[in-house]
């Protein structure tokens, strides 16, 4: 099949993006399924959750645009964010849940669970929570840019940018002490707060470097990558087990470790990426995470369930290489599927 051709607002590809998208989606998955089988602990692990998230924060400042004005920039984020939040909340947190408690293979999830996106934040297939979230991002980091742009540019053109980084750390510090004091907003309105650095800091170096771009500090990108992933192991080596929980926006590490380790970490991913440029299976993943993020969940629970209902009694390690191994696996044939018959749930096609 041939590349259509780029319309004049298009963002093109760069393939080292889709890679470390794949990588980090693969650690989400990776992740859940730990999670699933009860595993507090593994190596790496609190390292991992410090930046995991945070990268595509900052993927997404990295590539913010104005557009043709405000209402231009919210139709799209509605058609790429809000539709499949709302989709795949509907028929994979809502009404697979019932129809699997009618068949007896699931607890009854509850009346409340249609409208638990709202405030209490959990429910089935909670990883679909990241796409409300990045759109309130988007839309909270828009008006700062708006509100930076028609006041402060006027008056104080020189600090634009400096105007721009220190809103976007105050709403995160909001964001950060109503998580680390327990206060909830609704629909993961705090959590979205708390990322507006990260956000932040994407749209910066998209403005002031030249990180998608080849350039002569590209042959340093390997030792630059370990050296900042060192680091980010190094200040959270004594995480204590679930510190971090962006869905959650809950935070037991001192602020300055959350931040400075989330973007070292995406840094470090995002330089490795950049050297290596592609793999195939793994930028096939990251160009189509989004199709991973809202259905991985359902895919595992499936093979796991498989697995139980067989009797099968693998050593633990080797069953989570496999559930892992076969949930990806399984995407080779999911995303075709979802590309043909759900491209406008799946920000393949816009509705509005």
């Amino acid at each position: 099949m041939e590349t259509p051709p780029q319309t004049p607002d298009a963002k093109p590809r760069y393939a080292f993006v889709d890679l470390a998208k794949g990588i980090c989606i693969m650690l989400v998955v990776w992740h859940h399924i730990a999670s699933t089988w009860g595993i507090e602990s593994y190596p790496l692990k609190e390292t991992v959750s410090l930046f995991r998230m945070p990268l595509y924060f900052f993927l997404s400042g990295l590539f913010f645009k104005e557009y043709a004005g405000f209402f231009d920039f919210c139709r799209r984020k509605v058609n790429k964010l809000l539709i499949p939040f709302a989709f795949f909340f509907v028929t994979l947190s809502c009404l697979l849940p019932f129809a699997l408690h009618y068949l007896h293979l699931r607890a009854n999830p509850g009346a409340s669970v249609w409208y638990s996106f709202f405030w209490k934040q959990t429910f089935p297939n909670i990883p679909v929570w990241f796409l409300l979230s990045l759109f309130w991002t988007n839309l909270i980091f828009y008006g700062l840019h708006l509100v930076v742009k028609k006041i402060v540019a006027k008056k104080f053109p020189k600090h634009t940018t400096a105007s721009l980084v220190s809103l976007s750390v105050i709403l995160g510090l909001v964001g950060f002490f109503l998580g680390r004091n327990g206060i909830k907003l609704p629909m993961f309105l705090a959590s979205s707060l708390t990322a507006i650095p990260y956000f932040c800091a994407g749209h910066v170096a998209f403005r002031y470097t030249k990180i998608l771009a080849p350039n002569r500090l590209d042959r340093w990108n390997i030792p630059f990558a370990l050296l900042l992933f060192g680091i980010t192991l190094a200040l959270s080596f004594n995480a204590p087990p679930e510190s971090v929980s962006y869905v959650s926006n809950r935070y037991w590490f001192p602020i300055w470790n959350i931040y400075l380790c989330g973007l070292l970490g995406t840094i470090a991913v995002l330089l490795l990426s950049k050297a290596i440029g592609k793999i195939p299976l793994v930028s096939y993943f990251g160009r189509y995470s989004i199709m991973i993020l809202v259905t991985h969940g359902w895919v595992q629970w499936g093979i796991i369930k498989f697995l139980q209902e067989n009797h099968v009694h693998w050593p633990r390690p080797v069953a989570l290489a496999f559930v892992f191994v076969t949930t990806m696996l399984l995407y080779l044939g999911i995303i075709p599927l979802m590309k043909r018959f759900l491209p406008h749930v799946t920000a393949q096609k816009d509705v509005i």
